[in-house]
């Protein structure tokens, strides 16, 4: 066996024998050691370099040694419902292997499922940020909860710029309150601006994380392009119902679609996704729509077709800008700057999401100001710059909501020890105590 994979058990290198898996990637030979040692880690690589195995293999080495498993032992947290049924997905086959309760909660569990995992919670729970913080008052499953020893959050640098992340940070000290017992934290994530402030995010206050950064060598191809209306957009733009000039950006696109096997169309909201959903469906019905105010049964539907083939493109916000598999991609169209160099990275790596294999990217614009600022965000991708990660701190609106969950929690609440919880997390470090 490989060195990285002979610090495992023989259950996990069995398993590992029958995937195929020989020799460990870069980022899981530097991870395996720190995790198991019990520290708590940062994990930075690029998509498609295993960081997920990096951090769950140590984890379930030392969750399949354990004398007595009792409660959920491993809360593995992603920024997305769709980042869970795909991780449900790929935790499948070492639960199974290892005989080992795997279960997901999160908006879209059925009461029936809910009411399970009450009465038999399973070892590993995959669930979001607002789900955790809907479970800590809870009584029944306050009690599972006190059996958490790993922390595990996925995509962590999407949470650290919102509230939503600020919110986190206080729900895992609340659960530091429900446990009795520190839990070991580990966080992925594939492009950060700033790891010394994720890690802190990570952690909180007081808490220090081992960080790995693994630059495993990937080509990026990125093309920025203006398109302007000829005779075919002007009378396309009649049957499109829309003006010559977006006539020719969807034009341009759907070329590009009908060249390639695989798309990914990245937009920057909602309103524009369904807008090109709405005239790229007039002219080619294989190419789908996703987004986060769909049903969950759509969003299913268009990943596994696209995965199956039947769609040659998926018009996308960011709810696919993350590690939700939906197969082999060879091309991402960005439709308009994506305003920010880190999503500009992300997004164009959906691409080639293999380690080796290159990264194929287009932006296409629609003025001046948004052609300039692509090949500004370009040439910053070019030369290794990322945007610094800025973290919510003191948000009143997070201090009051965290403050009303703690009440929850414990029925009352001092004034003291809801001052101490808050100032261990990240975001409240630095909390006055008049606030």
């Amino acid at each position: 066996m490989a060195p990285g994979f002979d610090l495992l058990s023989e259950p996990i290198r069995t398993s590992l024998n029958e995937l195929g898996l020989e020799t460990p990637t870069d980022i899981q030979t530097e991870a395996f050691k720190p995790i198991l040692e019990g520290r708590h880690v940062l994990l930075i690589a690029p998509t498609g370099t295993g960081k997920t195995e990096a951090a769950v293999l140590p984890i379930l080495d030392m969750l399949i040694q354990l004398k007595q498993r009792k409660g959920i032992s491993l809360l593995y947290i992603t920024p997305l419902r769709a980042l869970n049924r795909d991780m449900l997905r790929r935790l499948r086959f070492w639960a199974d292997r290892l005989s080992i309760g795997l279960d997901v909660r999160h908006g879209d569990t059925p009461p029936s499922q809910r009411r399970r995992q009450s009465s038999h919670p399973p070892d590993i729970l995959v669930t979001t940020p607002e789900t955790l913080q809907a479970m800590l008052p809870s009584r029944a499953m306050r009690r599972h909860l006190e059996s958490v020893r790993w922390v595990v959050v996925d995509e962590v640098h999407s949470l650290a710029e919102s509230k939503r992340g600020a919110q986190l940070t206080v729900a895992l000290e609340r659960l530091r309150e429900v446990t009795g017992h520190e839990f070991q934290r580990i966080g992925l994530s594939a492009t950060i601006g700033s790891p010394e402030i994720v890690a802190g995010f990570l952690c909180g206050a007081g808490r220090e994380a081992v960080t790995i950064q693994v630059e495993t060598p990937k080509e990026y191809d990125y093309r920025v392009v203006w398109p302007s209306p000829g005779e075919e957009a002007r009378r396309a733009s009649e049957q499109l119902y829309t003006s010559p000039e977006a006539a020719a950006r969807i034009l341009f696109m759907k070329g590009l679609v009908d060249s390639h096997t695989s798309t990914l169309i990245f937009v920057n909201s909602r309103q524009h996704a369904e807008m090109l959903g709405l005239r790229f469906n007039m002219l080619d019905k294989r190419i789908g729509v996703h987004h986060g105010s769909l049903s969950r049964e759509e969003r299913q539907r268009v990943e596994d077709e696209f995965k199956g083939g039947s769609l040659k493109a998926i018009i996308c916000t960011s709810t696919l800008e993350l590690g939700i598999d939906v197969g082999t991609v060879d091309l991402v169209l960005q439709y308009l700057s994506p305003r920010q160099v880190i999503s500009l990275i992300q997004r164009v790596g959906r691409s080639g999401h293999r380690i080796g294999r290159r990264s194929v990217g287009t932006v296409v614009c629609a003025s001046t100001d948004d052609f300039v600022e692509a090949l500004a965000g370009v040439m910053a991708a070019k030369g290794g710059f990322m945007e610094p990660v800025a973290p919510h701190e003191n948000a009143l609106d997070v201090l009051a909501h965290q403050c009303a969950g703690l009440a929850i929690d414990f029925g009352s609440v001092e004034k003291d020890f809801a001052f101490e919880v808050l100032r261990r997390s990240y975001s409240f470090r630095a909390l006055p105590r008049e606030d």
